[in-house]
């Protein structure tokens, strides 16, 4: 379920038509008040992608260390912010931190590609990095999204294959958080919509507390 070929060959082969899009898609603007209460600044920020996020965190007082799957989304990040703390990392692993370390966690767009129950195990990894009163932050998929076609296997439910792509793809609803968050104390839980690839895109925001 790594999709490696698709982030490292096809992704990003074409991005220029949609990297505006990528880079003013500042969706925690909103929530500033909330993220930047945080005492502990040190944050990660799980699948960076071109940085977007980093780079606000890191002029809103965060220390950030951006990481990415893909070494080809890091190289470009690089080039657009060359401060960046940067890390390649594979979150289906365990992420490589000391437990109880970081205030804030942000992945944003980056953890809707697994099954459930691995979803389940980077959201217990997230819980365990996190200090008490941290914060994990980020945007997912939602299921009003209706790109779901013909190249889509289904998988498990909410969760499929795009063969045309060769990636792994999950939607969630409210269904899904509500056992994703047990452990958590929900801040924030919405839906919204926003612009990627020069399209509406329905994702689910997400604040929660440890």
């Amino acid at each position: 379920m790594g999709d490696k070929k698709y982030w490292e060959e096809i992704y990003y082969k074409n991005l220029k038509e949609s990297e505006k899009d990528f880079l003013k898609d500042v969706w925690m603007v909103k929530y500033k008040n909330i993220i930047c209460n945080v005492k502990n600044k040190k944050a990660l920020d799980l699948g960076c992608g071109l940085g977007q996020d980093s780079i606000w965190l890191v002029q809103n007082g965060f220390d950030v260390t951006s990481c990415d799957f893909s070494k080809k989304a890091l190289k470009k990040f690089k080039k657009i912010y060359p401060k960046a703390k940067i890390m390649n990392i594979d979150i289906t692993n365990d992420l490589p931190f000391e437990e109880n370390l970081l205030g804030l966690v942000n992945a944003n767009l980056s953890l809707h590609y697994f099954d459930f129950k691995k979803t389940i195990e980077i959201f217990d990894e997230i819980y365990n990095i996190l200090e008490k009163g941290g914060l994990f932050i980020g945007r997912m998929n939602s299921d009003k999204n209706n790109y779901i076609n013909e190249n889509y296997v289904e998988l498990e439910k909410n969760f499929y294959y795009d063969k045309l792509n060769d990636q792994h793809k999950r939607l969630f609803n409210k269904e899904q958080f509500d056992l994703l968050t047990k452990k958590w104390k929900i801040i924030i839980l919405k839906e919204d919509e926003t612009i990627r690839k020069g399209r509406k895109k329905y994702t689910w925001e997400f604040i929660l507390q440890k």
